[in-house]
């Protein structure tokens, strides 16, 4: 019985990424070595037309193709979000929120996407959080 094993080119000892045959970065740990090989090149700074500055722009492109393809497409911030992130780094609660929001119920109401901002409350918010307006109407 005969069997027919396929080998592959092994890096040569400090290689980091194998490009003999190339292809597009398929895990973590190739995404890891293309970007270790990009800063390395990069501090090198190598000159346009060099063998150097073709495989940095090569290992960009995949990495670039690679984060297109793993990473999530970011997403607008609610003004929930906003507020809620902001009342966390000022150590403030919900609750301190009454006052310039017309009370308990109304807090609750936005945070729960009941009720929108007026404008008198995003101008309170503004000036008691630092946020911009625009963060604030959704």
């Amino acid at each position: 019985m005969s069997t027919t094993t396929r080998m592959r080119r092994v890096p040569r000892q400090g290689a980091l990424l194998d490009f003999s045959v190339p292809h597009v970065l398929r895990t973590v740990k190739e995404y890891d070595a293309a970007v270790s090989e990009v800063d390395r090149l990069l501090d090198l700074n190598p000159k346009k037309g060099t063998v150097e500055h073709d495989r940095l722009e090569f290992l960009s492109v995949l990495i670039e193709a690679y984060e297109d393809a793993h990473e999530p497409e970011p997403r607008d911030v609610t003004p929930q979000e906003a507020v809620e992130f902001m009342l966390e780094q000022k150590g403030m609660t919900r609750t301190e929120l009454a006052d310039i929001m017309g009370g308990r119920s109304r807090v609750s109401d936005f945070f729960n996407g009941k009720r929108g901002l007026s404008t008198g409350q995003v101008k309170a918010l503004r000036n008691l959080l630092g946020l911009p307006a625009d963060l604030l109407v959704g």
